[in-house]
């Protein structure tokens, strides 16, 4: 017995020396305590995010450790080494919670992760998560109708960043669908109405860049003006129009640079033509009985296919782009009554809107679904029956 006491004794002395090489006074090794903040992306409702899961990974042992945030978006981390650390964090929104932050009803996958983050001692740091963006450009304003005595020089089309995040404008591509919007009895249905896979546009015009030349920030929106000037004011204008879309309100024109008879506005850009379709017409000019328009995009917009319309005698050729490419897409017709002759596939617009009259100055406006720290969220659910209202007075960056 006195012997193994010894050997006790003395494997006991051995292990305190060897803690005593890791800290001089015996206690162990020296941690820290260290705080990390999540904040949800500028656009959100909340400041912070709750529930965030944030990782801490040493970059020389490789170890671990899981934190989630507090009520206040802190996760609180303790008794850690000091050293470099990779930090993670991720944060899924379900589409309920979406609804909450965005305004915008999707599953929302929001991350972030700071890269060989030194930690020496107690403190604390922010991180920002970013992710999968939430909405996107859509029609925010369609005025089409024209202004009395036949004027309809001064049609625009509003496009509105309806997302979190800056999204950039450059190749978007901008076009009216073929058909009719029923004009009388004897109207028929577009040909290419039963194409669940296509649509098929009459004028294509893209807007020019470079990849980020046209930025357009969360609840901002830029305007394509068929020409843009003052048509309130301009000696080429009508002094009962009801819109400016010059310098400061149109960001593009059309410009029928072969017609010879197109106002070229050296203040507003011009779009780039892809495909002209209109034939004799010196101008863009969409139906002001109701048209039905496009966004798209595609990695070669004047490769895509011109095809003739089926069961039709004319050889007039349009524009085929893939649904898949349409990023948003509103149809317009002439009355309440004109469902059948509906031009886009029920997968990019289930309804269809419409004004009463032409040339009344009536334009279609996308409703307004809630409002977020300022910024606007637009109602976008597919169907421009209950998607779009009619004013009386357009409103070009109105809002």
């Amino acid at each position: 017995m006195k012997k193994i006491t010894l050997f006790f004794a003395a494997m006991v002395a051995l292990g305190a020396a060897f803690v005593g090489c890791k800290d001089s006074d015996g206690v162990g090794p020296v941690t820290v305590g260290y705080q990390i903040t999540v904040k949800y992306p500028g656009a959100y409702k909340d400041k912070v995010a709750v529930n965030a899961e944030v990782t801490l990974t040493n970059a020389v042992t490789g170890s671990t450790t899981k934190v989630s945030t507090s009520e206040t978006g802190v996760a609180n981390f303790v008794d850690i080494l000091p050293g470099t650390y990779q930090v993670s964090v991720k944060k899924d929104l379900t589409a309920a919670e979406s609804v909450v932050q965005t305004g915008i009803e999707s599953e929302v996958y929001l991350n972030a992760a700071l890269i060989n983050h030194t930690i020496q001692a107690s403190g604390a740091t922010e991180i920002q998560l970013i992710g999968s963006k939430v909405g996107g450009l859509v029609f925010k304003e369609i005025y089409f109708t024209g202004s009395p005595d036949f004027y309809f020089y001064d049609q625009f089309y509003e496009i509105y960043n309806n997302s979190t995040d800056t999204l950039f404008a450059d190749s978007l591509c901008i076009g009216d669908v073929a058909g009719n919007p029923w004009l009388s009895s004897a109207s028929k249905p577009s040909g290419f109405q039963n194409d669940k896979d296509y649509t098929y546009l009459q004028n294509v015009w893209m807007i020019p860049g470079t990849g980020k030349s046209v930025p357009v920030a969360p609840g901002k929106s830029i305007i394509v003006a068929e020409t843009g000037i003052n048509h309130k004011t301009d000696p080429l204008g009508n002094p009962q129009s009801p819109v400016n879309l010059g310098k400061g309100t149109a960001d593009f024109e059309s410009y029928v640079a072969t017609s010879n008879r197109d106002i070229d506005n050296p203040d507003v850009p011009n779009l780039v033509q892809i495909y002209w379709g209109a034939g004799t017409l010196f101008d863009w000019l969409t139906p002001v009985v109701g048209p039905s328009m496009v966004i798209f995009k595609h990695k070669a917009p004047a490769s895509l296919a011109l095809v003739t319309e089926p069961n039709s005698t004319s050889t007039k050729k349009y524009v085929q782009v893939p649904v898949a490419s349409v990023i948003d897409a509103v149809d317009i017709l002439a009355n309440e009554g004109a469902g059948a002759f509906k031009r886009l596939p029920s997968a990019l617009d289930a309804g269809f809107k419409y004004c009463t009259g032409t040339y009344n100055k009536e334009s279609v406006r996308r409703k307004v679904k809630t409002t977020l720290n300022g910024r606007r969220v637009l109602q976008d659910s597919n169907n421009s029956t209950n998607d779009f209202e009619v004013i009386a007075t357009p409103t070009p960056k109105g809002w």
